[in-house]
């Protein structure tokens, strides 16, 4: 019985390597393309099939296909197009009908993306940002996947491995909506029928802080007493012109991006039936709408311009405004930044008092809310088209703090009666 089952087990493993070696390249078979190309290209014969088959390494993978050809030239040919079209792939320089890849639908984004750019009908910072969450998340999660086999759940696991991360759901939200894109990519080029349903992802806003009356004075007093102090932070002692810059932001509703570029000939001073400045960035987030100023930022505007000759900064048209001393931007919001951290530090001012954080963009929240709170009448549209925003933004975040109690007097507001009764006559009726 013993022998018996040693036979049976034997014709088995037989069989078994029979069958195994049915799709191994026969080795007398096996051929390079020649003079110009890598030795690890090969076609070759295998006993499972009549045709002749190529046979490519690369990136840690082995690439291999059936030429559909029993003529060994004509299998030559074909290898060298299927070595062209692996190289084309890897550079990503096939068309996106040949190359269905995920990052290749991305790149194509990008492409075009690039030329709404160019044409000044996008945000320069677009691609930019889209890079960089390509490079750092998307594409290391998606490079490998063919736009049509991406599903529902492929795009849930990202989201999931971005909230292991404790990423806020506005930037998991940011995210998708690239995705979404780039998929949208996918589906113009008919290479995928249908858009696969997004995750969705609850997005709670959360609103800057802002200063009321009395904290907006003291921060006022905390910024020139440092200055006084000659308080240095960074190798970069704080003057005045922090003082200026945040009666600046208040009164011009100026978003601290719009300040880092201001040049001198963006602000024009207007003296007609309203004093105001009229102030023209070169860009901005949204629309490049003139903006219109409260009338103390005309004065204002006078003393930086004061303030920056004593410092023997230059005041030229083409001069920026604010820290003109420092040609590289970036490094100049950062500075104005750091500074701004210390003002609120030093004035007990960094959070709230129901707990938001403050930054420099608070001033710009505080500007918005002065008008809300202290102007007559003013209407949202107006006030929003100023600040360049849009009214669902001032409702969502800048008056997210807007209480009923701060406008009692608008509340209790009442229009003349038309009918010639006094509103005591009118009381009486209710």
């Amino acid at each position: 019985m013993t022998q018996a089952l040693k036979v049976i087990k034997s014709v088995a493993s037989d069989k078994s390597k029979d069958q195994r070696h049915r799709s191994v390249p026969t080795k007398e078979s096996i051929s390079t393309i020649g003079r110009g190309y890598p030795d690890k290209l090969v076609i070759f014969k295998i006993p499972a099939s009549r045709f002749w088959w190529v046979r490519y390494y690369t990136q840690g993978r082995v690439l291999k296909k059936s030429t559909k050809t029993e003529s060994k030239s004509a299998a030559g040919e074909f290898a060298k197009k299927f070595y062209e079209d692996i190289l084309l792939r890897e550079r990503n320089l096939l068309p996106i009908s040949h190359n269905r890849s995920f990052e290749k639908c991305a790149l194509v984004l990008l492409d075009e993306q690039e030329e709404l750019i160019s044409r000044g009908e996008r945000n320069p910072k677009l691609n930019k940002n889209d890079r960089l969450k390509l490079d750092k998340d998307i594409l290391p999660f998606f490079a490998e996947f063919n736009v049509r086999d991406i599903t529902y759940k492929h795009i849930n696991d990202y989201v999931r491995t971005l909230a292991d991360r404790n990423l806020r759901p506005t930037t998991i939200k940011v995210h998708l909506t690239l995705i979404n894109k780039i998929l949208t990519v996918g589906l113009r080029e008919g290479i995928v029928d249908r858009l696969p349903p997004m995750p969705k992802v609850k997005v709670v806003d959360s609103p800057r802080g802002w200063f009321s009356k009395e904290e907006y004075d003291r921060l006022k007093q905390t910024a020139l007493d440092l200055a006084k102090q000659g308080e240095v932070v960074r190798y970069h002692p704080i003057t005045r012109e922090m003082y200026l810059l945040i009666l600046f932001m208040v009164n011009t509703f100026l978003r601290p991006s719009d300040i880092k570029l201001l040049r001198h000939r963006n602000v024009q001073a207007i003296d007609n039936e309203h004093k105001y400045l009229r102030i023209q960035t070169d860009k901005s987030k949204t629309v490049k709408n003139a903006v219109v100023s409260m009338e103390a930022a005309v004065g204002v505007f006078d003393e930086i311009a004061d303030l920056q000759q004593t410092l023997d900064r230059p005041t030229g048209s083409e001069d920026f405004v604010f820290f003109p001393h420092l040609p590289n931007r970036d490094y100049a919001l950062q500075t104005m930044r750091r500074h701004f951290e210390r003002i609120l530090d030093e004035a007990q001012l960094k959070r709230s008092a129901t707990g938001e954080p403050r930054t420099l963009y608070s001033l710009r929240h505080t500007a918005i809310m002065f008008r809300l709170t202290m102007g007559d009448h003013i209407d949202l549209l107006s006030l929003a088209r100023n600040a360049r925003t849009s009214v669902d933004m001032i409702e969502r975040f800048y008056a997210r703090p807007l209480q009923a109690e701060m406008n009692v007097g608008k509340i209790q507001s009442m229009r003349k009666p038309q009918s010639g009764k006094s509103p005591s006559d009118l009381k009486k009726q209710r």
